[in-house]
């Protein structure tokens, strides 16, 4: 079986109901508009190929042709797209203009025999002629854009010959891939290494003839595999872009580990293609007509091999993941935030530092809030391995009380420069004053223990309450917790709580009081609060509080639910490896 076969229910699904409730042109942006022209003419060609059982409506190339017309009008006079928050966008444009390449190069076969096919093709032979200067020439302003016009420009090539274009995509690779020694892209986000840049360097190496740019792509996708979680999620704690905040399903990453699986022989990643092309994907029928371009996921898949269990540990994002035969223990101290100063797009925001699965009970967030100064949750900045499944994760906010200006700095307009004190602003000349600071030092050592995964917590310097939240993925049953009179929160004020979900549970304390001093409470500091807003994730919400300076001990018992001697989401549970360090 190929991948075809596998992703053609969820397909002809989408295509169905494309059919049945037609959409208005004029409501859909050019990239939705030229994909759904793809999925359209990836239908008719699939039909025509042998072997093609596809019912297939006479209008499918007139829908999709309707498309290309419209996206038409869409093109500015530079050869880009109008729409969008990215103003007459290159890299935008490269995405559409990639799957106009790829309904021509699957037209190619019909042009010669079918009118219609001819007509389609003519219309979006001409966008890609006035689409192509604007991405010859056009910038980016995000990494994985420099490989999404890459691309796009050696489709281009592939269906029209041209030395500027590739100089240009030269140009673009010279600055070399942006992947890290644990296969990590740079924005540490599994939604754009499916969806851009692990896609991008398969044609690239395809079309250049460059092998070794394959190199980056099976390096991601064994970072993949790493990343992967017993619910068939990637980890995206680590992300730097909008996936840092939910679950991510291993699906779109279908097609790339088919390609890999086959080329290679790989039975792990053969083991997790199979179930990622039967899983959730984006616009299953654009990826099955773009599955046609491909003649290796035309290949049936090498015998699978399960997923070996251990802890890898991605060094540069401050990562670790420790698979287990009956769940999966993941720590971040990783965010961005601390060392660039505030909360912004394109940084690892997340203060989650801890989560943990266990058969089908998930603690998807552990997060430590502080009252000091508005920095936020507790974000470490140090990851040290301590031997024996033991970790140690630390951070040091400070702030301070400014004194006077030295005399040499006084205005006797009192008009002093506009300057950020790292938590707000003030016309203050804050750099030229002297300050009085107040620390805060968090440590929270983690032992990952059979059964349970135990927090000692060290907190020195100021006198302040702290509250743990623990987050649980909503669908199951939290005992054992109270009500904060205070805040409202659920809080455990003594002995153990339990989340059940399933046949598993997740149990976590003891509770240490709350009350005025040890409110429990969210804290997501000044620069999502000063707007009203929060980071909180969703889920159940429930915490553990206590006061710095000093020490707490929390338990998140991780009993092994029944059942789970046997093979979940293809992770072998007999063959246990000793921790491999990336």
């Amino acid at each position: 079986m190929g991948f075809l076969d596998a992703v053609r229910p969820a397909a002809e699904a989408e295509l169905a109901g494309w059919r049945a409730t037609p959409s208005d042109p004029a409501a859909l942006s050019h990239r939705e508009l030229m994909a759904r022209a793809l999925a359209f003419v990836g239908a008719r060609v699939r039909h025509e190929r042998p072997g093609g059982t596809d019912r297939l409506p006479d209008d499918d190339l007139a829908t999709a042709h309707g498309y290309v017309r419209h996206l038409a009008t869409l093109q500015s006079p530079g050869g880009t797209f109008v729409g969008g928050d990215n103003v007459l966008s290159p890299p935008d444009s490269a995405f559409t203009v990639n799957d106009v390449c790829d309904a021509l190069e699957l037209l190619a076969p019909l042009r010669d025999a079918d009118a219609a096919a001819e007509a389609i093709a003519v219309d979006l032979d001409r966008i890609v002629e006035r689409a192509t200067p604007a991405l010859l020439a056009g910038g980016v302003h995000t990494p994985n854009h420099r490989w999404e016009i890459s691309a796009a420009l050696a489709r281009i090539h592939r269906l029209h010959p041209s030395d500027a274009l590739v100089e240009r995509i030269h140009e673009w690779l010279a600055e070399g891939p942006d992947i890290d020694a644990d296969g990590l892209w740079s924005e540490r986000s599994p939604n754009y290494a499916a969806a851009v840049s692990c896609p991008s360097f398969l044609v690239l190496a395809e079309v250049l003839d460059r092998p070794a740019l394959l190199d980056p792509v099976r390096r991601a996708l064994d970072a993949t595999l790493a990343l992967l979680l017993r619910d068939d999620t990637v980890e995206t704690v680590q992300s730097r872009r909008q996936d840092q905040s939910e679950p991510f399903g291993i699906g779109p990453f279908a097609p790339l580990l088919w390609h890999v699986a086959v080329l290679d022989q790989r039975g792990d990643l053969a083991a997790v293609a199979a179930r990622a092309a039967v899983a959730p994907m984006w616009q299953p029928a654009v990826t099955a007509a773009r599955a046609m371009t491909d003649p290796l996921l035309a290949e049936p898949l090498p015998s699978p091999t399960p997923l070996l269990l251990g802890t890898t540990v991605f060094r540069d994002a401050r990562l670790v993941h420790v698979r287990e035969a009956h769940r999966d223990v993941v720590l971040f101290a990783g965010s961005d935030v601390p060392a660039q100063g505030h909360v912004r797009s394109g940084l690892a925001n997340s203060p989650t530092f801890l989560r943990v699965l266990s058969g089908d009970a998930v603690l998807s967030d552990v997060r430590l809030s502080r009252e000091f100064f508005g920095l936020g949750p507790f974000r470490p900045t140090t990851l040290e391995a301590l031997g024996g499944g033991r970790w140690r994760l630390s951070e040091t906010v400070s702030a301070g009380y400014h004194q006077p200006l030295a005399s040499a700095d006084r205005r006797p307009d009192g008009d002093y420069a506009l300057a950020d004190e790292g938590r707000f602003s003030g016309s203050m000349a804050f750099g030229s004053r002297a300050a009085d600071t107040v620390s805060l030092r968090t440590v929270v050592t983690i032992a990952v223990e059979p059964e349970r995964v135990v927090l000692d917590l060290e907190t020195d310097g100021a006198d302040v309450p702290w509250s743990l939240q623990l987050t649980f993925r909503d669908g199951g049953t939290v005992t054992g917790v109270s009500t904060d009179a205070a805040t409202g929160e659920t809080v455990l004020v003594a002995g153990t709580g339990t989340h059940a979900a399933g046949e598993s549970t997740i149990t976590f304390g003891p509770g240490s009081g709350t009350g005025y001093a040890q409110p429990a409470f969210y804290a997501p500091g000044q620069d999502y609060a000063f707007l009203g807003g929060t980071d909180r994730p969703e889920g159940q919400h429930v915490h553990v509080t206590g006061r710095a300076p000093g020490r707490a001990r929390i338990v998140i018992g991780t009993p092994v639910p029944a059942g789970a001697g046997a093979a979940v989401s293809g992770v072998a549970t007999t063959d246990v490896t000793t921790a491999a360090v990336r």
